[in-house]
């Protein structure tokens, strides 16, 4: 497995998707804060790990490719807001190819190891408001 920095936002992101590639639940889930919330595409709100360990394994299934453009991060003390665009590739159970395409919007904070971690993990940004 790949190395990554996690003490910073951008090695945190790459470290997640990582873990979604390879289809490791148990790292993905590890990404985030205990009171961490993950939106779905149609908005629903997931909060807390055990209902997250529910979209992240969803997610790593797929074991999908996710490549982002360069990221906009604001950092303020131990939260930083993460905007990016991504495209994300991969195959579902049946074996059917899957492409999408969306828009991050995230908040992360650093716990006391110096760990960036999801406290909102929005992946589908502002779609999410679409009817």
């Amino acid at each position: 497995m790949e190395e990554f920095d996690r003490k910073t936002p951008a090695g945190a992101v790459g470290y997640f998707r990582n873990c979604l590639k390879n289809g490791n639940v148990e790292g993905a889930l590890s990404c985030f804060d205990s009171q961490g919330v993950y939106i779905d595409r149609n908005g629903e709100e997931k909060k807390g790990l055990v209902k997250i360990e529910m979209a992240m394994k969803s997610l790593c299934i797929l074991k999908p490719s996710i490549v982002g453009t360069a990221a906009h991060v604001t950092l303020i003390d131990d939260l930083a807001m993460w905007l990016d665009k991504w495209t994300m590739t991969g195959k579902t159970p049946d074996g059917h190819s899957l492409e999408m395409k969306g828009h991050t919007s995230c908040i992360l904070k650093r716990n006391e190891a110096g760990i960036w971690l999801w406290l909102v993990d929005n992946p589908f940004g502002a779609a999410i408001l679409e009817d």
